[in-house]
């Protein structure tokens, strides 16, 4: 006699089904999130890209208007670059409200955002309110670029006289200061403007602006952010010993992104340019055309690259 058979119907996954599932969605989690973040980041270094662009452009019709490039800074707690340029960024507003002979600490917009000036990869707030960090010289909103201010002659960056002093001869003038010696070879100087004329190894093959996000220990996250960024508004530090210490440019005298800390004396001036993109660092350069220039880029390179005047012949970077 033949009995009917019926089918066993499941009332659900087994423990090893559930497992496999929950492994498979791991898997594909691991996959999936390494190729947004790859994403974002491209998105961030385009932004950044662009607020490179507007700041070349900015530079160049500075340029067209006043028949020279701006001052990097213009003096102990006194406005710089960054101030210099705001009409030319459709900040005209806020560039009327600057009193270019007064204490920049004083600003009225030192707390003001302006948006070209931030990399989108900058991972801490952009701007800190008064009386939210130790040192007041630290709030106000940041700016995640500098200018650049060519490279020291002597290259082992030693002082030879007192901080303060003027160094001329051979055609290249040093102000000796306890936060770097300042060359005179770069598009961006102390107290001084730059014309087109005097860009000598060629607008394009010249560094202007470039990203700076140097924390002491640099390599991993900050341990004390902003680090060593500061705000927008400052052109210059405080007067000691009539030391010129810029907060708008940078002298190349060491690789980007290198590990440099400031504790074992590095000067101010001297901190390296770096950013949050993985593995590069976006320049302007004085054309007005922007570049990702790598970590590891032949040193002799960079630092032709940071000089308007050096003679070099550059093919590739």
């Amino acid at each position: 006699m033949n009995h009917p058979t019926h089918a066993r119907s499941h009332q659900g996954f087994t423990l090893v089904e559930l497992l496999v599932v929950i492994a498979i969605i791991g898997v594909l989690v691991a996959l999936f999130l390494p190729a947004v973040q790859a994403a974002r980041e491209s998105a961030r270094r385009i932004q950044c890209s662009n607020n490179l662009k507007q700041l070349g452009l900015a530079l160049q019709n500075y340029e067209s208007t006043h028949t020279m490039f701006p001052p990097g800074s213009t003096g102990h707690q006194r406005h710089g670059l960054f101030s210099k340029i705001l009409p030319y960024l459709e900040e005209t507003a806020i560039y009327g409200q600057v009193d270019f002979q007064g204490d920049s600490l004083a600003d009225p917009n030192r707390y003001t955002v302006i948006s070209a000036y931030v990399c989108p990869s900058y991972p801490y707030p952009s701007v800190a309110e008064a009386g939210t960090l130790p040192y007041f010289w630290l709030e106000g909103a940041y700016t995640t670029y500098q200018g650049v201010g060519g490279v020291n002659p002597d290259a082992s960056g030693a002082t030879t006289v007192e901080p303060g002093v003027v160094m001329s001869g051979e055609g290249v003038t040093i102000y000796l200061s306890a936060a770097g010696d300042l060359p005179d070879n770069g598009l961006f100087a102390w107290r001084s403007q730059r014309r087109i004329s005097q860009v000598e190894d060629g607008l394009s093959n010249s560094f202007a602006i470039g990203e700076f996000v140097h924390c002491n220990g640099f390599g991993t996250l900050c341990s004390d952010p902003p680090g060593n960024v500061r705000p927008w508004v400052f052109g210059g530090t405080g007067e000691i010993n009539n030391s010129p210490g810029s907060y708008a440019f940078k002298i190349a005298e060491h690789p980007p992104n290198s590990n440099i800390d400031r504790g074992f004396g590095v000067g101010f001036n001297h901190l390296p340019m770096g950013s949050f993109h993985p593995g590069i660092t976006q320049f302007v350069f004085a054309d007005g055309s922007v570049h990702s220039i790598i970590d590891n880029i032949d040193f002799i390179v960079y630092q032709a690259l940071a000089t308007i005047d050096g003679g070099e012949v550059l093919d590739d970077y």
